[in-house]
């Protein structure tokens, strides 16, 4: 049961949606910081998501990032003031991956 809550956990967060948020660039001007993190997606729907924004009007790409770094996590096992220790170890691993798409509406 545990472990499928976990995956359950892990799927949601490694293929969430691209969100957005409106920053406020060096010029004074509006922008956006567009987040399309997961092992699902890709830049595509940092761009999808520029699209729906900014409209007919178009946008200016100002900054691409992505990273991918790898993670690994074990729970379970035995611990000092467990009453029935089950014994068993869940371990998980795999790679968390960010986007970020720094755009500005024509």
């Amino acid at each position: 049961m545990a472990r499928l809550a976990f995956a359950s956990i892990a799927l949601l967060i490694f293929t969430g949606c691209a969100t957005s948020k409106e920053v406020h660039l060096a010029d004074g001007s509006k922008g956006y910081n567009i987040s399309c993190d997961g092992t699902v997606q890709n830049f595509g729907a940092c761009i999808e998501k520029a699209g729906e924004i900014c409209g007919s009007r178009g946008y200016i790409v100002l900054t691409q990032q992505g990273e991918a770094a790898p993670f690994s996590t074990t729970t379970g096992g035995y611990t000092a003031d467990s009453v029935s220790a089950s014994g068993g170890v869940v371990s998980q691993s795999g790679m968390m991956v960010t986007r970020n798409l720094f755009v500005k509406c024509k």
